[in-house]
């Protein structure tokens, strides 16, 4: 999360009276930097696998695509991290064609959420990793790597992201990830294609431990992993901004290798079936007001269980 400037708060006003319908209940988006603050969206960006990490990074405005359902705003980062981020609703509405992450003390109370989780070098929230030497690992190096935007919503939002010849364990693979959004539904469908690969190759998802207070679920039968707990988005410019969230993953049984945890995760292992991988991935913050709202660990992973 980092602090907004004066243009960008600008924007926010400017984008907010022309939000999106109160029908819409999911929605995505990509957007391009632009230093006369227009920030047109475009449908696919694609850059060089050599490009350096920030200039892919801050090219696209807000870091990535992004999508939302009711509850939850998620984003995936443009750069070779490919991390899952995610944003935190006060109420149920539609947030980040208006806010794109860049949100304020100030439009916090004025009823906006904002940016709830600091990834780091984490799995965040359901990013997909190869997995070598014990550790996971970012989809890296390629030759090139993208996002697109395949559905906007109102119904379903679709977010793709991609890298051509993935250099992995001696192999060079296709990588292919789409997000799936469905108006009524908490979790997002996560569906992966690997060409090149075996179904013998290993590779990780699954979520972070919160760096406070964090209490997590493994369960190894089912694939299922989640975590609760609070941490601080914005370290250097809102250190007391604390955020409470919970995160939740499941994996197909079919691609399900192993549960496990380490210093930063709780994973999940897992191995392509014909070059596809399956799961899915769902959030809640507790700064939630209405509907289903979740402000417990016990509430959450009651819910994960009955639900994911």
């Amino acid at each position: 999360m980092k602090r907004i400037t004066v243009a960008r708060l600008l924007l926010v006003f400017s984008a907010w009276m022309f939000a999106l319908p109160a029908t819409a209940q999911v929605h995505a988006h990509l957007k391009l930097w632009d230093r006369k603050y227009r920030y047109p969206r475009v449908n696919v960006v694609e850059f060089p696998g050599d490009v350096p990490q920030l200039a892919s990074y801050d090219a696209v405005y807000g870091h990535g695509a992004m999508w939302e359902n009711e509850w939850i705003g998620f984003r995936v980062y443009v750069d070779y991290r490919q991390s899952v981020d995610l944003y935190g609703k006060k109420h149920p509405q539609m947030e980040l064609d208006s806010i794109n992450f860049y949100s304020t003390p100030e439009l916090m109370a004025q009823g906006f959420g904002e940016d709830i989780l600091f990834v780091g070098p984490s799995v965040g929230a359901g990013s997909f990793r190869g997995y070598e030497d014990g550790a996971p690992v970012f989809v890296n190096p390629v030759k090139a790597r993208g996002q697109r935007v395949l559905n906007e919503g109102p119904d379903t939002a679709v977010v793709e992201i991609y890298a051509s010849d993935w250099q992995y364990k001696g192999r060079t693979l296709q990588f292919r990830q789409r997000f799936t959004a469905i108006r009524g539904h908490r979790e997002v469908q996560v569906d992966v294609w690997l060409k090149g690969c075996t179904d013998e190759d290993v590779f990780a998802t699954g979520v972070q431990k919160l760096e406070r207070d964090n209490k997590g679920l493994m369960r190894k039968e089912t694939g299922l992993v989640g975590s609760w707990g609070a941490n601080v988005p914005d370290k250097e410019n809102h250190p007391e901004l604390v955020e409470t969230l919970g995160i939740g993953l499941r994996v197909s049984r079919d691609n399900l290798l192993e549960v496990k945890e380490d210093a930063l995760n709780y994973l999940c292992l897992l191995h392509p079936v014909h070059g596809h991988i399956r799961y899915w991935v769902a959030a809640a913050s507790d700064m939630q007001e209405e509907g289903e709202a979740f402000h417990s660990a016990t509430d959450w992973f009651r819910w994960l269980k009955r639900n994911l």
